[in-house]
């Protein structure tokens, strides 16, 4: 009985010869990362903690003895008690030394921390008391047998401590060192029994992939790539093994014999889709981008494998992310959307204006196979209406309302003013000699001194008030929602101020004066014209009076 009788059967004897393989190297890692990690518990938990209690341990003696000594000297019982204080962190850590050391097994350290730890102790009983006594009755010569005594003590106990702090380096060095060795030797080891594990794996597996599976694989492969070089395909033969290989092999050439029925090429149409200047998008029935053409691509800045497989409402703005789930609910139900202004967004995430089209695609069953999506960039067409718009609207050497935006806001806060009982007023402007600079200077020069004038109007008033170039040097200034007429005259005091201030042209300073009338809102004007009409009337009594002056509309008296 053939034991491969099949792919399956073939797979599992590879995988169960590099699986042997893995678990011998496995094994073996194991065993060197337990003996590493023994070797790591060790000096972790006993070498470095005995290596730093012993350096602490010597520092804090230094910092006592320096203490008593200071204590002594200066006659200060202050120190000597600090002195004494460092006892309850040196005692405790000499205790913690000696049970590490009992438990690193070392003979030659654990009695000599020991013996450390009793002659501290007996230094510290003596040290507490005779410098301590010897400070309070303020007479060092009477203590001197006993404090010379301490001296001596103090400097054997110092070397003591040192030895002690060099042999615990020594010794951890040394356990560093052998440990070192050990594990360059089981790193060795481990290497070789990877390589000897991965090497048999490596041929016991090739040879049975190759007889098994890449040799009949590399026969149906020959097959695949005749039939693309529309060479004649021979039908296979049947073999012993009649593994899946087998009978895909007499599979394809079954598939191969029925394409040839086939008479449209489907290079044609992706020539013919590719070659579109809109941009087509197909999608899933679960809303995701199946396929698309160059000019998508284009449009959109992605490449082809960023952009498949995309969910497609991330491709749209982000403002319109709800509106296009409401429309692809529709889009499910088989309506068809036409001709409507979306924003998608391309690998830059700035918006693009497009006129989008979807419409649903059927099986011949019925089925919802996916949904055709065609856009046309509008970029250049919205931005030449939106440059319409402007110019329709707004001055376009000032930037500010024009006429036409001006009565608009006028008409609306007259109604306003109605509806509310509000209170504004109408600034009619313009400029004194600006004839002459113009002439002077030129347009050019009278166009950025007209600039100015703009820049500086808009810094006097508030964001809700509109200023506006009606023409020429004539402004108007709409005042919404004042409190009385000298809020008004304010404003007009403050403008005569700022345009006042010399102009720098041409590295000369000059000058420039404004006439400004001023009608404010009442029950008896109706309309916008006689509210700028009653302004500029105003405005002409301000130029007859000596101009660079305002003057405030009043019926019957101008």
């Amino acid at each position: 009985m053939n034991i491969l009788c099949s792919i399956r059967c073939k797979i599992w004897a590879c995988g169960s010869v590099a699986l042997l393989s893995y678990l011998a190297a496995t094994l073996a890692t194991t065993w060197v990362n337990n003996e590493t990690k023994i070797f790591i518990t060790h000096a972790q938990r006993i070498d470095l903690p005995l290596l730093s209690k012993g350096d602490l341990a010597n520092s804090l003696f230094n910092t006592q003895s320096q203490e008593y000594e200071n204590g002594l000297l200066a006659g200060e019982q202050v120190e000597v008690h600090q002195a004494n204080i460092l006892h309850n962190q040196i005692a405790p850590l000499l205790d913690e030394m000696v049970q590490l050391s009992d438990i690193n097994n070392n003979n030659d350290l654990s009695p000599r921390i020991l013996s450390l730890r009793d002659e501290y102790n007996n230094y510290y009983v003596m040290a507490s008391q005779y410098y301590l006594e010897a400070v309070q009755k303020n007479d060092i010569f009477a203590f001197r047998n006993e404090i010379h005594q301490l001296g001596k003590l103090q400097a054997s106990l110092s070397v003591d401590f040192k030895e002690v702090a060099g042999r615990l380096q020594e010794i951890i060095n040394e356990d560093f060192e052998k440990n070192k060795q050990r594990i360059d030797f089981l790193t060795r080891f481990l290497a070789i029994v990877f390589t000897l594990s991965l090497l048999i794996a490596i041929v016991v597996v090739n040879w049975l992939a190759n007889r098994e599976i890449i040799d009949p694989l590399g026969k149906l492969k020959l097959m695949i790539d005749n039939f693309g070089r529309g060479r004649t395909i021979e039908k296979p033969q049947s073999s012993r093994r009649g593994d899946e290989i087998q009978e895909l092999a007499s599979s394809f050439w079954q598939m191969t014999s029925d394409l040839q029925l086939i008479t449209v090429s489907r290079n044609y149409v992706d020539n013919i889709i590719n070659n579109m200047s809109d941009s087509l998008i197909v999608l899933t029935p679960d809303l995701t981008v199946q396929t698309t053409n160059h000019a998508t691509l284009s449009l959109l800045r992605f490449s082809k494998e960023e952009l498949e497989g995309r969910p497609f409402r991330t491709i749209f703005s982000h403002d319109e992310k709800s509106i296009v789930d409401s429309l692809f609910h529709g889009f499910l139900e088989g309506k068809v959307v036409a001709n409507i202004e979306a924003f998608y967004t391309g690998y830059n995430e700035l918006p693009i204006p497009v006129l989008f089209s979807a419409s649903p695609i059927y099986l011949p069953d019925g089925t919802l196979q996916g949904i055709s999506c065609m856009a046309r960039d509008i970029s250049e067409l919205k931005e030449q209406r939106d440059n319409l718009e402007f110019l329709a609207n707004f001055d376009k050497l000032t930037g500010l309302p024009n006429r036409n935006l001006f009565f608009d806001r006028l008409t609306v806060t007259i109604t306003e003013a109605r509806r509310y009982n509000h209170l504004f007023a109408l600034l009619y402007l313009d400029l004194d000699n600006f004839k002459p600079l113009n002439d002077k200077y030129g347009h050019p020069t009278g166009d950025l001194a007209l600039q100015e004038v703009a820049r500086r109007l808009k810094e006097t008033v508030r964001d809700s008030d509109t200023v506006s170039r009606l023409g020429g040097d004539e402004f108007a200034i709409l005042l919404s929602r004042i409190k009385d007429a000298g809020e008004a005259t304010m404003v007009a005091t403050k403008i005569l101020d700022i345009i006042g201030k010399p102009f720098l042209i041409r590295g000369d300073q000059s000058t420039l004066g404004i006439s400004i009338g001023i009608c404010l809102s009442s029950t008896e004007i109706s309309n916008a014209n006689d509210l700028v009409k009653n302004a500029d009337m105003a405005m002409y009594a301000a130029k007859a009076q000596g101009r660079n002056r305002f003057v405030l509309f009043v019926q019957d008296q101008i």
